[in-house]
């Protein structure tokens, strides 16, 4: 978006194969400021369509707590896909704290450099260690494997009444991913006309705290309208923490299972049960 206030502070150095980005002066205060500002980040990495060297300005920076999470999950995604390398420079305080604390839970280099140019220094040894077909190899993002559209991660298995949802490998970091993923199981559920024993594949999905909300309240309504039953397998800890959580206080079964065979059985003996009581 062009008139998100951010944009003036993304500059490409095309002679160093460097793509400075300038957070000084700002707070980011909640999440939403700062989908605003990678939002634009990614826009403009990816009409560029290469890898750059990362050179961030963090002068006078401040990352609040509520939004630190959503600040290092989409610096991640962005760092994975399109960094060459990134130096960070004139970090203080909390920030630098948050950043370095960080790098220890993910295991990456924080690069904290005093001034710019220390970082570009480190960014131009970087830089010399590629040379001919490495470099222009070296130049080419790592998009995600997964292109699947949303619609592809909906499958309906008639022969056994379940509804198949495929959330592995996918990051909801706002309501918006939420509701249009929901939208689409809504839609199609819709077109058949009937209700369905779920199965939910969690593996390696991210559910970021400010979606949360929404994605409890969509799963809420769209168990109470259409499914017959839920089976949830292969959730990361801390989304399993969270969906156990949320059963506790909504008073709900979690049925949460390891693999999706025992996802299978699960819903079999749901069935046996549900048979027998009718």
């Amino acid at each position: 978006m062009k008139d998100n206030g951010f944009d003036g502070r993304i500059t490409f150095h095309p002679e160093l194969q460097v793509m400075e980005v300038d957070f000084s002066n700002l707070t980011f205060e909640v999440p939403a400021l700062v989908h605003m500002a990678y939002d634009e980040i990614d826009r403009q990495l990816e009409e560029t369509g290469k890898k750059w060297f990362f050179l961030v300005n963090y002068r006078d920076c401040r990352v609040m707590s509520e939004a630190w999470i959503s600040f290092a999950h989409r610096g991640k995604k962005v760092n994975l896909a399109y960094s060459l390398g990134s130096a960070r420079f004139a970090a203080t305080g909390d920030t630098s704290e948050a950043i370095l604390d960080s790098s220890k839970e993910e295991k990456f280099d924080p690069n904290l450099f005093t001034s710019r140019d220390e970082a570009l220094v480190y960014l131009g040894g970087l830089r010399s260690q590629l040379a001919g077909d490495a470099y222009d190899e070296a130049l080419i993002p790592t998009l995600p494997s997964d292109t699947r559209k949303l619609s592809e991660r909906v499958t309906f298995h008639n022969d056994l009444q379940i509804m198949e949802v495929d959330f592995s490998d996918f990051s909801f970091a706002t309501s918006h991913d939420v509701n249009r993923f929901y939208d689409e199981i809504a839609r199609q559920i819709a077109e058949t006309g009937q209700s369905w024993y779920f199965m939910v594949n969690y593996a390696n999905a991210e559910i970021l705290p400010e979606a949360w909300y929404t994605w409890s309240a969509r799963g809420k309504q769209l168990n109470a309208e259409s499914s017959l039953g839920t089976v949830r397998f292969d959730p990361r800890e801390a989304t399993r923490q969270e969906i156990l959580k949320r059963a506790r206080a909504d008073e709900f079964n979690p049925n949460l299972v390891s693999n999706r065979d025992d996802a299978l059985k699960r819903i079999a003996e749901m069935k046996q049960k549900s048979a027998a009581s009718s």
